[in-house]
This record gives structure tokens, C-alpha cells and sequence, in this order.
């Protein structure tokens, strides 16, 4: 779920050297295992020693501290988890206020209520095609080292101070998880970033192109980026994108995290999106999905983030339960449809896959109303 703010650095600027890579993941595995021991995260107002916790301290925000608690320490920051164990803030000062950011977020988050049974744990091999109320997910896993069960885990956001420490950031999560070590190496030193597995994310303090930019917004748009991914999984990324920058002008009463895009801001940008987003679709009686959901990964499109904010704030405020129901099967339909049958009972992943537009209208349509097309246009454009 890579992606940056205004004023992201050019991809010939993002590389870093191989042998200083392996080097730089060497030396955080050494230093986690020589500093983990009496480290401490704050909870509930209370130091916690994680060598011996509390009994009733959430086992999964337990693993997602030790496995960054190593890197927190020898870089000079500290842990705050929030009350529910679901959010663990890593930050040089200021805790109190970034866990509350991540509270206000994972409140919006518990209105997208959806009922799910349990079920038993499948084969790691598959199913290739799991059906409709067959598998929401694999039972919960250690930290950043496989596939999880939907709304269980602990996410972890890093206010990182200082540029050059995202560097060595993204080496103890390229040890933690291997398959991320290329990413991580042609991503030095994007200024931001939120991933789906593991539940990690980064805001990057300090950086002299940030300009038109502010630190929280881009905490509240990434939080809302992981915390729906950790409730429902992989998302379109059109549809993730809408609802952190809706949690943005919730929370924040305005939008400053442009992933992607570099670039002057003009002051309207910041707060003018319900206007915007109408004289995009004044006069017209219906807002269909292949003309909403046209933002990419990788990309910025100015449209299409107005479209995305339309469409998620739309879902969110006026059809919660069954956008939370649309965004479990979106999510089904991903898990089935990004799986590459090897035959045998294996698969591999197909990366980044996205579920087919005219899908996606279809599991809108069917959770929400049949006339989104129509009810979408209208709340775009009133009058």
C-alpha cells in the first residue's frame, strides 16, 4: 500500500545501494536482540515492562512491540499503545496526541459494523476459491509474518523524526518480513507509507520539499488506511484511498495527504472537496462506478480523488452496514480472484490484483442500494 505525499522525492532518488541494504538489516537484527530486554511501551497512562506484562495486556499488540520495540530503542523513540490494543504508536514525543488521532480513527472505523462467524482455520494451501461465508481469513499470526484473520492484530504507525532513520526503518521490516526487502530498497526514502501485511505504516517528519503538508493529517489518513485494512482486508485502492481522506476531513476538517502526487497545493484543495466534487457532476443523474472509481496505485488523479472522498463519505455516512458488508465480500473476492491455482492444491498471489470494476458496482449495488448510480449523483451534486 505504498504511497507518498506532496513532495515525494524521484524514483532515481529512492534507490539504495544493495550492500549497504543487506549491511543496514544486519545491524537492526543485532540490535534487536540486544535491546528488547526491559523495554517498555506506555498503556493506559502506565509504563508496561514487555518482558512481563499485565495479564490482561493484548497478546497481539505484545508481538507487534517486540518486533519494533529493537529498532524504537536504539533510534531514540518510544511506544504508545492505544486503550483497545489495536493501534501502537512510535514516536520521539508527543504520544498521547498520535493515539488519540488513532482512536478517533478506529472509532469511525467500529460504525462499519459487520456480523462474522467463526470458522475453522483452512489448509495453508488454499482454498483457491473460497465461497461466500466459507473463510473471512486465516486464524490470527505472529506479527508481520504471515496472512491474519480479519479485525484481529495490532496496527503500527512510526512518526518518524529524523529522514535518514526511515531507512533503516524499512531494513528491520524487510527483516521482519523478506518479501517486503525489495520494496523496501527501491523505496528510501519515500516520506510515507501504510502496507496491508504487515500492518505498518510511516509519516516522515523533517523533509524540506514537505511544504504544503501537515504532519497529523497525513497520521489520520495513513491510521485510516491500516485500520481498515486490518478490519477488512485488501481493499480497491480507490476505495481505501476515499475513506482516509474522509477520515482526514473528520477528523482533521481538511485534507493535506496527496499519495503519489508532487506539486504546489492551492489553499482549496485543502477544504473545497464537497464543492469540487459537485461541479464535477452537476447536471448529471447518475455517478456509475467505472466513472467514480478510476483512481490507480501509483498515480494521482485529481478527479478521481474527489470521486473516491464522494463515493467513500457517501457509503460511510448514509449506508454503514452495508458498505461494512460490501467491503467483506470486496475483500472475499479479492482473496479468491488474486490466488494463481498451481495445481495440486497450491497457489501463489497475483500482485496487484483488483477486483473488476463492474464487481465492485455489483457488491456496491447489492449491500447498499440498487440505485447507487443515482443516489451517488445526487448526494455529489445536490440541487
Amino acid at each position: 500500500m505504498l504511497g507518498c505525499c506532496v513532495g515525494c522525492r524521484n524514483e532515481s532518488e529512492r534507490g539504495m545501494d544493495c550492500r549497504k541494504f543487506v549491511l543496514a538489516v544486519a545491524a537492526v537484527l543485532a540490535l534487536v536482540t540486544q535491546l528488547v530486554a526491559g523495554s517498555s511501551v506506555t498503556w493506559k497512562g502506565k509504563k508496561v515492562d514487555l518482558a512481563a506484562p499485565p495479564a490482561d495486556f493484548p497478546g497481539d499488540a505484545k508481538e507487534a512491540a517486540e518486533a519494533l520495540v529493537g529498532w524504537a530503542d536504539a533510534h531514540g523513540y518510544k511506544l504508545d499503545l492505544d486503550r483497545s490494543g489495536r493501534a501502537l504508536v512510535i514516536s520521539t514525543s508527543n504520544g498521547s496526541k498520535w493515539v488519540k488521532h488513532a482512536e478517533s480513527v478506529l472509532a469511525m472505523v467500529d460504525e462499519l459494523h459487520v456480523d462474522r462467524p467463526e470458522f475453522p482455520r483452512p489448509p495453508p494451501t488454499g482454498p483457491v476459491n473460497p465461497g461466500p461465508g466459507e473463510w473471512p481469513g486465516p486464524a490470527a499470526a505472529k506479527w508481520g509474518t504471515s496472512e491474519r484473520r480479519l479485525d484481529t492484530g495490532t496496527f503500527v504507525l512510526v512518526v518518524v523524526k529524523r529522514p535518514e532513520d526511515h531507512g533503516s526503518l524499512l531494513a528491520r521490516l524487510a527483516a521482519i518480513t523478506p518479501y517486503l526487502a525489495s520494496w523496501a530498497k527501491s523505496s528510501t526514502p519515500a516520506p510515507g507509507f501504510a502496507l496491508g501485511e504487515p500492518l505498518v505504516g510511516a509519516v516522515v517528519l523533517g523533509l524540506p520539499e514537505n511544504k504544503e503538508w501537515n504532519a497529523e493529517n497525513e497520521f489520520v489518513h495513513r491510521a485510516a488506511e491500516l485500520a481498515l485494512q486490518r478490519k477488512f482486508g485488501r481493499q480497491p485502492y480507490w476505495l481505501l484511498q476515499g475513506f482516509a481522506w474522509h477520515a482526514e476531513m473528520e477528523v482533521r476538517r481538511g485534507i493535506y495527504c496527496f499519495p503519489y502526487r508532487s506539486g504546489f497545493v492551492w489553499a482549496v484543495e485543502h477544504t473545497g472537496w464537497r464543492a469540487r466534487a459537485a461541479a464535477l457532476w452537476r447536471g448529471k443523474s447518475e455517478a456509475p462506478l467505472a466513472e467514480v472509481a478510476t483512481l490507480k496505485r501509483g498515480t494521482f488523479d485529481d478527479a478521481g480523488a474527489l470521486n473516491a472522498w464522494g463515493a467513500a463519505t457517501f457509503l460511510a455516512e448514509k449506508h454503514a452496514a452495508g458498505f461494512a458488508q460490501a467491503l467483506d465480500e470486496l475483500n472475499r473476492l479479492w482473496e479468491s480472484g488474486s490466488r494463481k491455482d498451481l495445481g495440486g492444491g497450491s497457489w501463489e498471489r497475483i500482485p496487484d490484483y483488483e477486483v473488476p470494476v463492474a464487481e465492485q458496482e455489483r457488491v456496491l449495488r447489492a449491500k447498499t442500494r440498487d440505485d447507487l448510480p443515482k443516489a451517488l449523483a445526487s448526494w455529489l451534486s445536490p440541487g
